[in-house]
């Protein structure tokens, strides 16, 4: 089975994301913020890690730059899910952007081509 990273402090999200996630067989492991995601990432090594934007202390941004900068965790596919602006930078240090609120199909989609992605 492989286990999905979601980070993100909005409670209700959490919960929603992980029922989906489960119903597709997937296993969900959460982190409050991006310190706690940086240190679950590192323990678990997820096959893919979902971020917010925008959470309290290091935003989704800084946390996918650190992820990107880590050779054991470089490869992770990440999706970054703003309910904001998308954020710009000239080379982004995730693989996908989701605009909040994500369709299922969406979500669903995205996560599978990335997990189909030879590495």
């Amino acid at each position: 089975m492989q286990t999905i990273l979601i980070v993100d402090d909005d409670p209700a999200i959490v919960v929603a994301w992980s029922r989906i996630l489960r119903l597709k067989k997937f296993g969900v492991a959460i982190a409050r913020d991006a310190e706690a995601g940086l240190t679950a990432a590192n323990d678990l090594h997820p096959a893919l890690i979902v971020t917010d934007r925008h959470m309290p202390g290091m935003d989704g941004v800084e946390f996918c730059c650190r992820l990107k900068c880590n050779p054991k965790l470089a490869e992770i596919p990440i999706i970054l899910a703003s309910a904001g602006e998308k954020p710009t930078l000239s080379e982004p240090m995730w693989d996908a952007l989701w605009q909040k609120p994500v369709p299922v199909d969406v979500m669903l989609v995205t996560i599978e081509r990335l997990l189909a992605r030879p590495c």
